[in-house]
């Protein structure tokens, strides 16, 4: 139909990997296409249901990392309870996973005057958005792209000296607290079951997933970025995994005891 993404070819996207795989996946850029605002995207109405067939074929070894707050993130993902699938939220520094993993050390949040400070600043500019978070914010430019240096900036003067840091994202620039990205959350979550002992796979398409990416190779996994490894972005990505989650399901249960996958640099 006109109009709609023309998916990759199979054979030109990943190797699938095995039911001893642990899956890390950003969302926005990766799972669903990035909208205008944080706040219009659109989520396929199949995706709940294949991330939850894809937790119970690994064993609940599979986990939502995104820049979005926990509920957020809840409520897009269609998150059932209990939810057979973990979350770390705010890029890594909350974390809502499954029984036996135990939460990551809790942050500061930025001072009240920073929030009102920030909300002043995009009030301000028409076009700028600010999207607020536990530990952090975010002030969102696509709008107004012409805004980009002097927001950053705004940012970087108010963290400067601080416990926080500010991190580039898409057409948008995040204050959050040093210490916690998407890295610290996958090395975390490889510490304990369901994950411990699995082959890390982390697919993210921005700069912030690179930290999950360099863990996950680290641990003899593979790192994948989208647009490189996924031509159709988000759409690439939804097949791969239903693809996946087929060939897990017709594998059986027996194949969790299965060889790990191959390593190596994406």
């Amino acid at each position: 139909m006109p109009g709609m993404t023309q998916q990759t070819a199979p054979s030109d996207l990943p190797p699938l990997p095995d039911a001893r795989a642990a899956l890390f996946l950003d969302f926005d850029g990766t799972l669903i296409d990035i909208a205008a605002r944080p706040d219009a995207v659109v989520v396929p109405p199949d995706l709940p249901v294949l991330l939850g067939r894809l937790s119970v074929a690994l064993g609940g070894a599979v986990a939502i990392v995104t820049g979005r707050g926990l509920e957020v993130a809840r409520a897009l993902t269609g998150a059932p309870e209990p939810c057979p699938w973990s979350f770390a939220a705010e890029h890594g520094t909350v974390l809502a996973a499954t029984a036996g993993i135990p939460p990551l050390p809790e942050p500061e949040g930025p001072p009240p005057a920073w929030r009102e400070a920030a909300a002043a600043f995009a009030a301000s500019r028409p076009g700028l958005l600010l999207e607020e978070k536990k530990y952090g914010f975010v002030l969102h430019f696509r709008a107004v792209p012409e805004r980009a240096e002097e927001t950053t900036a705004f940012l970087r003067a108010m963290a400067e000296g601080s416990a926080f840091q500010v991190i580039p994202a898409h057409a948008a620039a995040e204050l959050r607290p040093k210490g916690s990205d998407k890295g610290s959350a996958v090395a975390w979550m490889m510490r304990y079951a369901p994950f411990a002992g699995r082959v890390p796979v982390f697919i993210g398409d921005d700069v912030t997933d690179e930290d999950g990416m360099r863990v996950a190779r680290a641990q003899g996994g593979q790192g994948y970025r989208v647009p490189e490894r996924f031509p159709a972005g988000p759409a690439d990505v939804r097949a791969w995994l239903a693809r996946l989650a087929a060939q897990l399901e017709a594998a059986g249960p027996a194949a969790n005891s299965g060889t790990t996958i191959a390593a190596g640099a994406a």
